[in-house]
């Protein structure tokens, strides 16, 4: 009697087992990434604009997914060389991608990669602006007062690098107000950049507003404006837009930069459909909306044809801002991206490859 209550437990223990072990299999069939956790590249440092943006909704596309999605720092060439790295693996769903609609924008011209928004599948969960910023205890009060001192001074001018938004868009801020380019120091971030201000390395900084914001309402960094067609209140403190403080300046908010996570467009379409149904959940997640408020962006929401519209008019922006700055290595006219007049959506839409 002993010995069969021993059989029967055995063979409950082995049942237990089998049905264990299908279970497990049928919970890895269902996976989107069955092998090993994806990656998702981050072209610039860690701390930075595009890393604290993206983190966040990662972290709630990962809760919707219920499997884990890897990220890792590789700046470079404004977020060219993380942009390689994950064109040269397979289109297999594993590597993806994160950068500024900025630097995006201007890979081509910029001569640091051939890659553009054609060759991805975008998310864009947030859009933000971009600030000119002082220390607090500087003597530059007002934009207008900066502009003045950036003519007639020899002033140290941070921003993260070359090519990125926060470089293009005060760029053409200068070429609107007549002033010349300033003495550049580049930082690797924009967070990076607005601590140098507050160090003093430098006098003046164009950061994204989000990657610095908590400055300003510490009270250790000034805003003198952001890059929106409406003022912002920060800390009980209105700070002007550009177009209230810099007339001929409309376009400029055109400008204004997300930071998207994308996959190459050649990638199965089960993975772009589930990523879809994460994003949009994650949007709605009252975590994502409070970190927007906090962080001083707005909710983009942008994927599918919207993500792919607004890229388009974003190269056309960036790329030929940068070619009137002296500061590309070839004309947009070389890889026909149009003027932002020009701009022509049911166009450009025709030069996507499926």
């Amino acid at each position: 009697m002993k010995k069969f209550g021993l059989v029967i437990t055995a063979l409950i223990i082995i049942g237990t087992l089998v049905l264990f072990a299908a279970a497990q299999q049928a919970a890895g069939a269902e996976k989107l990434w069955p092998k090993n956790p994806p990656v998702v590249v981050v072209g610039f440092s860690a701390g930075g604009g595009t890393d604290t943006a993206v983190r966040p909704m990662i972290a709630k596309m990962e809760e919707y997914l219920g499997e884990t999605i890897n990220v890792v720092n590789m700046p470079g060439a404004s977020s060219a060389v993380a942009a390689e790295a994950v064109l040269d693996k397979a289109a297999d769903g594993y590597n993806m991608f994160a950068t500024g609609s900025g630097p995006l924008s201007g890979f081509r011209v910029m001569g640091t990669t051939d890659s553009n928004w054609r060759d991805w599948i975008s998310w864009h969960p947030f859009i933000g602006p971009a600030a000119l910023l002082v220390r607090a205890d500087s003597p530059i009060t007002t934009f207008v007062e900066a502009m003045s001192a950036l003519k007639n001074k020899n002033l140290n001018f941070g921003i993260s690098g070359f090519g990125v938004g926060p470089h293009v868009l005060v760029e053409a801020i200068f070429g609107i107000a007549k002033v010349p380019s300033p003495n550049y120091v580049t930082a690797g971030s924009c967070r990076n950049a607005a601590v140098a201000l507050i160090a003093g390395e430098v006098d003046i900084a164009m950061c994204t507003f989000s990657a610095a914001v908590d400055f300003v309402k510490s009270g250790q960094l000034r805003a003198l404006t952001v890059t929106t067609s409406d003022p912002y209140k920060v800390a009980d403190v209105n700070i002007p837009a550009i177009t209230q403080v810099l007339a001929g300046s409309d376009d400029i908010p055109l400008l204004s930069e997300t930071w998207p996570i994308l996959i190459r467009r050649d990638t199965p379409q089960k993975f772009i459909d589930k990523l879809n149904e994460a994003f949009i959940w994650a949007l709605e997640q009252p975590e994502i909306k409070q970190f927007a408020a906090t962080q001083a962006l707005n909710i983009a929401g942008y994927y599918g044809d919207k993500a792919d519209k607004f890229l388009s008019l974003s190269e056309a922006g960036y790329s030929w801002t940068l070619f009137n700055s002296g500061l590309a290595e070839k004309s947009p006219e070389t890889f026909n991206i149009p003027k932002v007049s020009d701009w022509d959506w049911e166009k450009e839409k025709q030069t996507i490859k499926n």
